[in-house]
């Protein structure tokens, strides 16, 4: 399915359009472990911290184990879901975007670390599938 996001003053439009999607609130309001801090959120509404400043410090705040494990769980529903981010800004910058980015990147990592330890703890079957593959292709593995 897809990972997407909105804002939440659109949540009545996206049920009726698709009223079978993971609403996911990812505000501070919520509680959300995928929002910025509050002291972080005020610094940039105040104009004390500009865009780019915010991303560094937002991909700094969510390097944790518990924001991880919730961009994975994310991710994984999204497989078979339509997932949808939502928080207040209609339009500019909010970090549902860069959460979306965020959260294919931790899928593309975990599945490089998946990879990685099948090798490395059954490399007979690595082995096997890259025969199976080289023989498809008419080449040497």
């Amino acid at each position: 399915m897809s990972l997407k996001e909105t804002y939440l003053g659109n949540i009545e439009n996206l049920r009726r359009a698709d009223p079978d999607a993971v609403i996911i609130d990812v505000t501070r309001r919520a509680g959300s472990v995928l929002s910025p801090s509050w002291d972080m959120l005020n610094e940039y509404k105040a104009g004390k911290m500009t865009w780019e400043g915010y991303i560094s410090r937002f991909i700094h705040e969510m390097d944790n184990p518990v924001s991880r494990a919730e961009m994975l769980r994310i991710g994984e529903l999204a497989k078979t879901e339509d997932v949808y981010l939502v928080c207040f800004e209609r339009v500019g910058n909010c970090h549902r975007f860069l959460l979306v980015d965020m959260i294919k990147r931790a899928m593309i990592i975990e599945a490089c670390r998946r990879m990685n330890q099948l090798v490395t703890e059954r490399p007979d079957l690595v082995k096997a599938g890259y025969d199976t593959i080289a023989k498809a292709l008419r080449v040497e593995a």
